[in-house]
């Protein structure tokens, strides 16, 4: 396996893991504490997207079958949670005015839905090889 495949996977597997295991421990806590994650998870979705673009581009770009069309629908999903969490969870920060302000009540299903979203990518990464 070539080196920069093996840097790249490893920034997409390490990005990608605190990405969705802070969604799921926001989505569990109803959002308490994700004004101090914000940031640091639009971060890590940006180099999550950014190396699975490269991955794709390695491994994938000379073929569309089942697997590459298990592995479109894990990254229409990602990306939906993305725009979910950028635009729900952003604007929900913005109004709320100090970091500490925001309700949870308003965070909860917005980390909700991007959790569900992000456990349909897990599940297509995970099974993309099966198919």
């Amino acid at each position: 396996m070539p080196w920069f495949l093996i840097i790249v996977l490893s920034f997409h597997v390490l990005s990608s893991v605190f990405w969705a295991g802070t969604t799921f421990v926001l989505a569990r806590n109803g959002g308490v504490g994700a004004a101090r994650l914000f940031r640091p998870q639009m971060g890590a979705a940006i180099v999550a997207t950014v190396s699975g673009a490269i991955l794709w581009h390695l491994t994938h770009a000379d073929g569309w079958g089942y697997p590459e069309k298990v592995l479109s629908l894990g990254i229409a999903a990602a990306l939906l949670a993305l725009a979910v969490q950028a635009i729900g969870a952003g604007r929900a920060l913005r109004a709320a005015g100090s970091p500490d302000a925001a309700t949870p009540a308003s965070l909860a299903p917005i980390y909700r839905v991007s959790a569900g979203l992000l456990m349909v990518t897990v599940v297509c990464m995970a099974v993309a090889r099966y198919v």
